[in-house]
This record gives C-alpha cells, sequence and structure tokens, in this order.
C-alpha cells in the first residue's frame, strides 16, 4: 500500500508538472500568435509598408512618364488638331508638323499619310490646347449651381 501510494504522488506530480508546462506553453503561443495593434513596433511596421507601396507606385509612375512619353507635350514639334472616326477602328487624324499640315489614316496594324495639306486648315499659333481646370468642369455640369 505504501508502494502504491508513493506511485500515485509521484503521478500526480508529473500530471502537475505537466500541466504548468502546458500553460507556459499556451501563454507563450499566445503572446506570439497576435501582434499588440497599439504597439510602436507593429505601428513602424505597418507604416513602413505603406509609406515603401506608395514609392513604388510613383517610381513605376514617373518611368511610366519619362520612357513612354506620356504627360504634358505642350512643347512639343507634333501636335494632333483634331480625329474622328471613320470606323469601328478607323481614325482619321489631323496633325501639325513644323509648319505642315498632315491628314493621317489610322488603323489596327497600319498609319498611312493620306495627304499633305498645301494651305492649313486649322491656324496652329491660335489653337493652343488648354484642358480646363477641375473647378470649371464641376462648376459646368452641376445642376444645381455652386454654394459659394
Amino acid at each position: 500500500m505504501n508502494k502504491a501510494l508513493t506511485q500515485l504522488s509521484g503521478l500526480v506530480a508529473l500530471c502537475v508538472a505537466s500541466a504548468a508546462q502546458a500553460q507556459k506553453a499556451a501563454d507563450s503561443v499566445k503572446a506570439s500568435a497576435a501582434p499588440e495593434l497599439l504597439s510602436a513596433t507593429y505601428l513602424f511596421q505597418v507604416l513602413g509598408s505603406l509609406v515603401l507601396v506608395f514609392v513604388c507606385l510613383f517610381a513605376v509612375v514617373y518611368f511610366l512618364k519619362r520612357f513612354n512619353g506620356v504627360g504634358g507635350g505642350s512643347g512639343s514639334v507634333l501636335r494632333v488638331l483634331g480625329s474622328t472616326s471613320v470606323g469601328q477602328r478607323e481614325k482619321v487624324v489631323l496633325l501639325a508638323v513644323g509648319g505642315e499640315q498632315l491628314l493621317i489614316g489610322v488603323a489596327p496594324g497600319s498609319v498611312r499619310k493620306i495627304h499633305v495639306l498645301a494651305e492649313p486648315v486649322l491656324d496652329v499659333v491660335g489653337t493652343e490646347t488648354t484642358s480646363p481646370d477641375f473647378a470649371a468642369v464641376l462648376r459646368a455640369a452641376n445642376p444645381l449651381g455652386s454654394k459659394s
């Protein structure tokens, strides 16, 4: 009976020790599973990621404008004076190049010169293509008028 009591007490001690170890392991897993949302390191990590995304976005836009020629070309030699569609995917475009005006046909897979105009159809100097600012477009499109 004495031997059985010592074995039982050893078994109880072993269960208590393993339960304590299991509790420590559960606490460490719980602490490492979810980050503290308002801790400084977590906020710096989130803000740093956001800044990195914006820097990458602006770099892509910069390189697209730089290498594709997209953007404001106000001082350009070549200007589009007008265009109209003549089919589903075909257009006729009036270009001003230097002092000449060219009528160009544009279709999928081909661009062809139709005619070089002897007399300018449009005065290139007088046609400054300025796009209206956003406020002017909004005022024109607003049916209720301005609130100022």
